[in-house]
């Protein structure tokens, strides 16, 4: 048990000071690495909802939504919605991945290391479109409603694919990769959590 909780300590230790020195590499490359998820989003959402998107825009690490919505201000004015979403809340995992498997000294950690970030890049789109509809369905629903066809169910199901991609994808997808790139460290913790509960 004591041999269990020292490693694990270890690792903890180990991937806290990685994260920290990812952190410092990731943020100042923070626009660059939001392209690919920029990117795949505004192809999802122009594919998705033609009607009424009509592109994207990076500025920065928000990403913008450029859409055909008609919206009312004060004094009657009329503008077009263009929801924006803070990109970083996403992508988070990219750092997070790098931590993991820099502490777990993962082997050919120069192709699992890309590869990771590359799966991660769906999920990141899937946290920024849902936010965009979010902003979309709920917060402007009252007037966007009628051109966007967003009944009540439709509006339920986009709340529940923000709060997933919100909550739970930036950190349990990055978790499942490095697991999946790294089986070695899931057995070694299954073996220690047997031999721990059979001295016990």
């Amino acid at each position: 048990m004591v041999r269990g909780t020292t490693s694990l300590r270890k690792f903890s230790a180990s991937a806290l000071l990685w994260l920290a020195f990812a952190l410092a590499i990731w943020y100042p490359l923070r626009a660059w690495m939001l392209l690919p998820a920029g990117w795949l989003a505004k192809q999802i959402m122009t594919t998705v909802f033609p009607a009424w998107v009509a592109g994207a825009e990076l500025e920065g690490s928000s990403q913008v939504l450029l859409t055909h919505l008609r919206v009312w201000g004060s004094g009657g004015r009329v503008g077009e919605l263009t929801p924006e979403v803070n990109g970083l809340v996403y992508a988070y995992g990219a750092p997070l991945l790098a931590a993991l498997l820099l502490a777990s000294r993962t082997r050919r950690l120069w192709w699992k290391l890309p590869a990771g970030l590359l799966a991660l890049v769906p999920f990141q789109a899937w946290g920024i479109c849902f936010a965009w509809l979010m902003q979309v369905a709920a917060i402007a629903g009252n007037e966007t409603r009628d051109q966007t066809g967003f009944g009540p169910w439709t509006t339920n199901l986009i709340a529940a694919g923000y709060q997933f991609g919100f909550l739970i994808l930036p950190t349990l997808v990055p978790v499942l990769v490095w697991f999946a790139f790294d089986r070695r460290v899931l057995a070694e913790a299954l073996i220690e959590g047997a031999l721990t509960s059979e001295s016990r």
